[in-house]
C-alpha cells in the first residue's frame, strides 16, 4: 500500500539532509514537509486529508486556543500520528497534549499522576541498548534489541494508559522510550528516539520509524 505522508517540524534545528534521506529510503512511501508556524495550516481535518499519517519533528512552543480546537477535530477525524524525539516537549501551553502523546518532558519539575517528578535532563552521543517490550507488535515486526548511539532523555512523564513498545536500562535514560497510545479516533505513535544522524542511519531505528507510519494509517 502508498502512502503519504506530511513530516512537520520547527522550533528545533537538526540534520535536515540524513533526516530526509531516511524517508526518502521507505518503500512505498511519499511526503510532503512543512515548517512551524505554517504548518499550524495544514493541522485541520480538512487540510489533513490527503495525508494517511502526520508524522512530528518539531519542538513548537506555543499552541492558540483555536489550533488546538483544529488539531482536536483532526483527531477525532481519525488521523493517525507519529511523534519523534523532541516533539514531547512541544506546545507547552497545552496541558492536553502530553494525554495526547503519552507522555511530558519538561526542563521544571513537574506533577503527573499526583507524583512530583524531577526536571527533565538530556545527554548527546549516548550508546545505549534498545529493548523491544513487545516483540508482537506491527511496529516492531522484525526488529530485535539493539544498540543505538543517541541523544537520551530522563525524569520525563509516561501516561500510565499507553501500550509499551521500547524500553531501555540505561541510568541516563528515562526507562520506557517508545510507546503507542489512542486518543480519540486516532492511533498515535511516539519514540523518544532520534536525535541526529547516528540515529537515523540506525537500520533498525529507520525500521521503527517507518513501520510506526504504516501502523497508525492503517
Amino acid at each position: 500500500m502508498n502512502l503519504h505522508g506530511l513530516i512537520i517540524t520547527g522550533g528545533h534545528g537538526f540534520q535536515e539532509e540524513p533526516f530526509f534521506e531516511m524517508f526518502d529510503s521507505f518503500e512505498n512511501f511519499s511526503y510532503d514537509t512543512v515548517v512551524f508556524p505554517e504548518a499550524f495550516e495544514k493541522l485541520t481535518p480538512q487540510a489533513a486529508k490527503p495525508y494517511d499519517a502526520l508524522i512530528f519533528y518539531d519542538m513548537w512552543p506555543e499552541i492558540s486556543s483555536e489550533q488546538q480546537s483544529a488539531f482536536l477535530d483532526m483527531l477525532r477525524e481519525g488521523k493517525g500520528i507519529v511523534s519523534l524525539h523532541h516533539t514531547i516537549i512541544s506546545y507547552r501551553n497545552w496541558e492536553e497534549y502530553p494525554n495526547i502523546i503519552g507522555g511530558r518532558y519538561s526542563s521544571e519539575p513537574q506533577i503527573r499522576d499526583r507524583v512530583e517528578i524531577p526536571a527533565g535532563t538530556f545527554k548527546h552521543g549516548v550508546r545505549l541498548t534498545v529493548n523491544i517490550a513487545n516483540t508482537g507488535h506491527p511496529i516492531t515486526q522484525g526488529i530485535q534489541d539493539f544498540e543505538i548511539v543517541d541523544e537520551t532523555y530522563n525524569n520525563f512523564w509516561v501516561s500510565k494508559d499507553v501500550h509499551v513498545l521500547l524500553t531501555t536500562e540505561h541510568p541516563d535514560s528515562g526507562p520506557v522510550i517508545g510507546w503507542t497510545n489512542h486518543y480519540e479516533n486516532s492511533k498515535v505513535v511516539y519514540i523518544q528516539l532520534g536525535h541526529d544522524e547516528l540515529a537515523y542511519g540506525n537500520e533498525n531505528y529507520r525500521r521503527l520509524v517507518h513501520q510506526a507510519i504504516r501502523w497508525v494509517a492503517g
